[in-house]
C-alpha cells in the first residue's frame, strides 16, 4: 500500500500570516486551488485558508443565542464561539484573521487507506502532510482518486 508521501502534492503554494485576503483570493482563482496553508518564516504550519473561509467575508453573521431562565439571560457558549469566528472572518484583512487553526494533518508514512478513511469519516476535501511541524505536502480527494485508478 502506498504512503501519504507517495501521493501528496509536494511543495504546495503557501502564504504568510500577513498576506492580504484579496491576494489569497487572487492566488486561489489564478491557480485553481481550494486551500492555502499559512506558514511562518520557518515553514511551520499556523493554519489553512480555504474557499469557505473567504466566503464568510460576504456571509451573514449569526449572533449568539440566549436562553431566558429564572429572570436571567444565559448565552450559549457554542453560539458565542461561532459568532466570534464569523465576525473575525467577516472583518479579517489578512490570512491570520481568516485562517482555520483547527486543520487536519497526516504523517508522511500514513497509508493511503488511513488517509482516505480520515477524509471520508470527517468529510474533508484535503489534509496537510506534516512531519513534526513542517509542511511537506497536501493531499486532496483528487489525489486519492488518482491512486484508486492506478495513477
Amino acid at each position: 500500500m502506498k504512503s501519504a508521501r507517495e501521493i501528496m502534492s509536494q511543495d504546495p503554494m503557501t502564504v504568510r500570516p500577513e498576506t492580504p485576503v484579496k491576494d489569497i483570493a487572487q492566488i486561489m482563482l489564478d491557480r485553481r486551488i481550494r486551500c492555502l496553508p499559512v506558514v511562518n518564516e520557518e515553514g511551520e504550519v499556523l493554519g489553512v485558508v480555504d474557499e469557505e473561509d473567504l466566503v464568510h467575508q460576504d456571509a451573514k453573521i449569526h449572533f449568539p443565542s440566549f436562553i431566558h431562565f429564572l429572570d436571567s439571560y444565559i448565552m450559549l457558549p457554542s453560539s458565542l464561539n461561532r459568532f466570534e469566528k464569523e465576525l473575525r472572518q467577516a472583518v479579517g484583512s489578512v490570512a491570520r484573521d481568516v485562517m482555520e487553526k483547527d486543520y487536519r494533518a497526516v504523517n508522511p508514512l500514513d497509508s493511503v487507506e488511513k488517509v482516505a478513511t480520515l477524509m471520508n469519516d470527517k468529510d474533508l476535501e484535503y489534509v496537510l502532510v506534516i512531519e513534526e511541524t513542517r509542511l511537506l505536502g497536501l493531499i486532496t480527494r483528487a489525489d486519492i482518486l488518482k491512486t484508486l485508478i492506478g495513477g
